[in-house]
């Protein structure tokens, strides 16, 4: 079997599912797809040497992507493609031609299957335009908002898989079921049922591979750790209150880091740090090794990548018990679930690690078991996406294995 996988963004969850797909016998190529004004993801980054359209220079590619990460890729080709982007009244005919470009060169490859994960709006609908349907997978790590709302135009992709009838794949009960509630809302009539499958992803694997002990240790005992994009969802005014309700009693020190608009103020908060800009690789994992805990206290959520990142150290985690993340975090074995949350429970959860050393411990263990087998295990999730594959090829006669 041969396929394309093509990825907007997301390499730290599609780079571990090529390789272990790679070791089920597929012939797999990987394609990462970054747009013009945004070429970095938490893996590569071109932001020091900007590349042109189209495809990277595989030189170029494996110097950014470093010795180890290429070793762990064995058996899989990587191919980098950059995208042209913008507004939709700029640069339409450039992403026009680039869509066709990529396809013609799909179509000469002769892929059984073409495997896309995630999108990218305009870029992914002309791409979706110019190959065969019938051979298209889409992965949907998202398909509303955090909140459930959505900007129109980010609906059309979601409308031209419905009327395909294309076989999606989700991380998440919660996006499984949005998209069903969806589908069942755009049409009064029957709608052919494409096959939907719930297939999770592992541990962000990736990160093992870069350099630490770049983030200087604070003298502390206790570090508390929030990273991510910064919007108003992920409840960070929550943390940095419930910060103040046991620093008194606690020598915490808080970090937050993450680019985005803060919404929030340390007014009080006697130790942290904030990096508001961009986090790289690097700082990622050492601002990770050096925490003793991440909370995540969203107020609202479908699904996170925080949680496969963290737990690839091992880390226990304090989060909201909300649609998403209670789907991945089990209550008192790998983290804590917070109900109802606010500056107060969110203390109370927090006071409640910091004072059971024992219990962090057995969560670290925990977590070591429950994501190196079963159902977040890599090697299941590319047995499961095989599977899916391989019924989605008996439905195409005319393709052959």
């Amino acid at each position: 079997m041969k396929v394309a996988i093509l990825s907007f963004y997301l390499m730290e969850s599609t780079i571990p599912l090529a390789k272990y797909l790679a070791r089920e016998g597929v012939e797999i190529d990987l394609y990462c797809l970054l747009p013009q004004s945004g070429q970095n993801t938490y893996v590569f980054d071109f932001l020091k040497n900007p590349q042109p359209n189209g495809f990277v220079d595989a030189n170029i590619t494996k110097e950014t992507l470093g010795k180890k990460l290429c070793q762990y890729l064995s058996g899989t080709q990587l191919k980098n493609f950059i995208i042209p982007d913008g507004r939709y009244d700029r640069l339409f005919l450039k992403d026009l031609y680039s869509a066709y470009k990529f396809a013609r060169h799909l179509k000469k490859k002769k892929y059984d299957l073409i495997h896309i994960i995630h999108s990218s709006r305009r870029f992914w609908l002309f791409l979706y335009f110019f190959i065969p349907k019938r051979k298209i997978i889409q992965t949907l790590h998202e398909v509303t908002s955090h909140d459930g709302e959505s900007d129109p135009l980010d609906l059309l992709p979601l409308k031209w898989l419905i009327k395909n009838a294309t076989p999606v794949i989700f991380h998440s009960n919660i996006s499984k079921n949005r998209f069903i509630e969806f589908r069942e809302s755009i049409s009064t009539k029957r709608i052919s049922d494409a096959p939907l499958a719930l297939i999770r992803f592992g541990l962000f694997e990736t990160y093992h591979y870069f350099n630490t002990n770049l983030h200087p240790v604070k003298n502390k005992e206790i570090n508390i750790l929030n990273f991510g994009r910064i919007v108003p969802s992920k409840g960070i005014h929550l943390l940095i209150d419930a910060v103040r309700l046991l620093q008194d009693k606690y020598p915490i020190h808080l970090t937050v880091a993450g680019d985005g608009k803060p919404y929030f103020d340390f007014k009080g908060i006697k130790n942290y740090e904030f990096i508001n800009r961009f986090i790289p690789n690097e700082e990622i994992v050492s601002l990770i090794e050096d925490c003793d805990i991440v909370v995540i206290p969203y107020t609202s959520a479908s699904q996170s990548g925080i949680p496969m990142t963290v737990y690839a150290f091992n880390k226990p985690i304090i989060a909201s018990n909300i649609a998403g993340l209670k789907e991945v975090i089990d209550n008192q074995k790998t983290g804590i679930l917070v109900d109802n949350i606010s500056a107060s429970s969110l203390a109370a959860s927090i006071e409640s690690l910091l004072s059971d050393t024992n219990l962090r411990n057995e969560m670290a263990e925990n977590i070591k078991k429950k994501y190196t087998a079963g159902e977040f295990s890599w090697p299941h999730i590319a047995k499961q996406t095989l599977s899916f594959y391989s019924k989605q090829l008996e439905g195409n006669k005319d393709i052959k294995k």
